[in-house]
């Protein structure tokens, strides 16, 4: 059987821990299963993918369709580095293919259409994160991991673009008609159901297990790892990024909490943007310093380095309001790392599911 894995945005952290983890998974349980892996040329150099899945036999070959965006990225990414070159790129394909249609497809960023003939060639379409991609039409079977709802709520700030509001809103429907929609918790299952009823019938609920339980790394390596990217000890863990529903603002008044009753620890943030929040901590959220911070942001780091920073953390913490589940929760639970977590349904299922 073969199976076309298309990641086109290669997401930063959870989404791609996932895919590292279950394609070789997958293809050690089934023998007979052949992959191919089309990916975002940036994310598959970014997450070293070609290191991780070529030796397995798991052949990767970048979207060709997304060479405009790569190449505007290479130009400009590095000039500007606080502009989200690729967004822009594809918003701007986006507008310019609906308006005209007789321009060649890798200049538009006509993935849909590459996808389509890709699936001429293979028994299955996998899509890790179906979003923000015209739906392809095909008569092969597509499944896809429809990780979170998020763009139906405000969390006092936006997640999202209004202009990636609204495409989200005119393409979703759509994939949940045509491709069998996988969620990996029931609260998840039940908020497809509540947005989109068509669909209650076809939802399949598969839980997660941990990304990192492929890392084998020993202590006195995480440590070493650690302490090369400048972090002391004692520290808790904090893998996110800076949306309003990570809900960071309280995390910060706790530390100041924690500092106040004597407590020398630090918070410790990975992830795309994180850097920002260098500091020391308040209860209004941080006065941004690097003389003595309490808060280090470190930004979006390598696999390895997430692997050392949960292993050697005392305790890894998420305060989000809203997800699919506790990522950060399952890979320290792994590593026999204590975890503080929100209240929240997605949350709570893992120790009724998983027996935490």
């Amino acid at each position: 059987m073969k199976i076309a894995v298309i990641d086109h945005i290669g997401n930063f952290g959870g989404a791609s821990r996932v895919v590292r983890a279950l394609l070789p998974a997958l293809k050690r349980s089934r023998q007979n299963l052949s992959f191919v892996y089309y990916g975002n040329p940036a994310s598959i150099h970014r997450e070293g993918l070609a290191t991780e899945l070529a030796p397995i036999s798991i052949a990767i070959k970048p979207l060709k369709s997304l060479y405009v965006e790569t190449l505007v990225n290479r130009l400009f990414g590095q000039l500007i580095p606080d502009l989200d070159v690729s967004s822009a790129v594809r918003r701007f394909q986006y507008q310019l293919g609906s308006r005209a249609a007789f321009l060649p497809s890798w200049l538009v960023g006509a993935l849909h259409e590459e996808v389509e003939r890709i699936s001429t060639h293979c028994d299955l379409l996998f899509f890790p994160w179906p979003f923000f991609m015209r739906c392809p039409e095909t008569t092969c079977p597509m499944v896809g991991i429809f990780h979170d709802l998020n763009f139906k709520y405000f969390f006092g700030s936006p997640v999202m673009s209004p202009q990636q509001i609204n495409r989200l809103e005119d393409e979703f429907d759509l994939w949940l008609r045509r491709a069998i929609p996988v969620v990996s918790s029931q609260f998840m299952a039940g908020e497809l159901k509540k947005f989109y009823p068509h669909c209650s019938s076809k939802v399949k609920v598969v839980h997660l297990a941990p990304p990192n339980t492929t890392s084998s790394m020993n202590s006195a390596t995480a440590h070493a790892i650690v302490e090369k990217i400048g972090v002391g000890f004692p520290y808790i863990l904090y893998p996110t990024n800076n949306c309003a529903h990570k809900n960071l603002g309280p995390l910060f008044a706790a530390v100041e909490l924690l500092k106040g009753l004597g407590h020398r620890i630090s918070l410790v943030l990975t992830g795309n943007g994180t850097q920002m929040a260098t500091g020391i901590a308040n209860s209004i959220g941080v006065k941004r310093t690097t003389q003595d911070p309490n808060v280090i942001g470190l930004g979006y780091v390598t696999n390895i380095q997430i692997d050392a920073l949960i292993q050697c953390a005392t305790a890894v913490v998420t305060t989000s309001l809203y997800e699919a589940g506790n990522g950060p929760g399952l890979e320290a639970w792994a590593k026999g790392i204590p975890v503080a977590m929100s209240n929240i349904p997605a949350y709570v299922e893992h120790i009724k599911v998983q027996g935490v």
